[in-house]
């Protein structure tokens, strides 16, 4: 059976932080859930797609099971749920970050976050990438378990369809990685 060698997160984006406040959708789906009633569906105003209550929780919960690129998490916290991608010796991973996503909140730092993200997918060793911005792009150490590397595109849109070469830029980087296997 072939493994899985190269892993490419463009856009990973928190789905709870965001500037609205959903703590009356968040309470209602806790009650359903208290009630067991979790595979209800939830209002169609409390997300952009049917979603049951459990589901809901799930990502837009602090902490829930699917709370993995909030920037308020701690650095402990985001190597608990992502510092299982350096333990994998044969996995590179690249986290590519639009610096215009329209789905992050503007009081969220980016390029900070994008290094927390890939640190923490490294098993807390934050590798330079030479000119001190600690993201490695290209290259890596398997040997330290150093598999991750984040790509920031500071006028990339979410889904890269706004500013001229973005696309490209990640496709590029993701057949280097390619390339090494």
């Amino acid at each position: 059976m072939e493994k899985v060698k190269v892993v490419a997160l463009q856009a990973p984006v928190s789905d709870r932080e965001t500037e609205e406040d959903h703590s009356e959708f968040i309470s209602h789906a806790q009650t359903l859930v208290e009630q067991q009633k979790g595979e209800e569906m939830m209002p169609r105003s409390a997300f952009w797609a049917p979603i049951t209550a459990s589901r809901y929780l799930s990502l837009m919960d602090v902490n829930g099971q699917d709370d993995f690129f909030s920037s308020d998490l701690t650095d402990d916290q985001l190597c608990e749920r992502l510092g299982h991608v350096g333990r994998k010796k044969e996995l590179d991973l690249i986290a590519v970050y639009s610096g215009k996503d329209e789905y992050v909140p503007s009081f969220v730092d980016k390029e900070v976050l994008l290094r927390r993200l890939v640190k923490a997918m490294n098993n807390g060793v934050e590798e330079e990438d030479g000119n001190g911005n600690g993201v490695k792009v290209e290259g890596g150490n398997h040997n330290q378990g150093n598999n991750a590397r984040g790509l920031m595109l500071e006028d990339a849109n979410h889904n890269l369809s706004k500013s001229e070469g973005d696309g490209a830029r990640f496709v590029a980087a993701v057949g280097r990685l390619l390339s090494r296997w």
